[in-house]
């Protein structure tokens, strides 16, 4: 079957939800948009719940969006791991998984890894190997006026895919593209995507955009003021900065 390669806008909203036990799961990029190399998902707990598995064959990055605090965490290939709200509040984590693959291979697991206020304390690193950090403790790199946070590469044991965090302030950069697959979910701000000369659709908190390697495009902030901030996955890992030639 032939692979439909182009740039997806939507918003997660509009994404199918699969409900669980104080869960709501949704798969915002995977093989029906076309992905070869990295899926995306969004977990919703309510307080006191949790979600347990395991999947051989992927590795998994994960960030807590909203919750106790903004983590970032590999998970490696197989390892069983568990995700739970120990807040008063919604937590709403967004992951990647590298390569994609059926949701129906990823199998419960016993409790492992709890992300909230506990902290990397929480995580049994003897056990499974998983590698835990906050946003805050990694260095900004310039892009000219841009900036990535790069949280999770293959210098943190993460061999398939990097995740980052992109600051866009007002304004739009040049088109480009990328030698490897990006989804991409807007954390804050608004802005417009553009997938070559074209605008394809606003941009808002919890849109989510795929890039299949070599796409020219561009994401730009149309706000007078403030950032437009991003979650990426690109798989194979690069740095986010990797940008074919112009004549690609």
């Amino acid at each position: 079957m032939a692979i439909d390669q182009r740039a997806r806008l939507l918003h997660a909203s509009q994404v199918q939800r699969v409900a669980g036990d104080g869960s709501s799961l949704r798969w915002l990029v995977d093989r029906r948009l076309g992905a070869v190399h990295v899926m995306a998902y969004q977990l919703v707990l309510e307080p006191g719940a949790g979600s347990s598995h395991s999947h051989a064959g992927a590795e998994e990055v994960l960030y807590v969006v909203e919750g106790d605090g903004l983590v970032a965490v590999e998970v490696p290939d197989g390892a069983e791991h568990r995700v739970e709200n120990t807040g008063c509040g919604m937590l709403t984590v967004v992951g990647a998984m590298s390569p994609p693959m059926d949701p129906a291979a990823i199998s419960p697991a016993s409790p492992r890894l709890r992300v909230g206020k506990a902290g990397a304390a929480s995580i049994q690193e003897r056990a499974v190997g998983p590698m835990l950090m906050k946003e805050g403790s990694v260095t900004p790199t310039l892009m000219g006026e841009r900036s990535f946070r790069l949280l999770v590469n293959p210098q943190v044991g993460c061999a398939r895919m990097s995740q980052f965090t992109g600051i866009i302030p007002p304004g739009r950069a040049p088109l480009h593209a990328h030698p490897y697959e990006e989804a991409v979910y807007v954390l804050e701000g608004r802005g417009r995507l553009w997938v070559e000369e074209e605008a394809a659709g606003d941009l808002r908190p919890g849109s989510v955009v795929f890039f299949p390697i070599g796409v020219r495009h561009t994401l730009e902030n149309s706000a007078a003021s403030g950032n437009l901030k991003v979650l990426g996955a690109i798989a194979p890992a690069h740095s986010p900065d990797a940008k074919l030639p112009p004549d690609h």
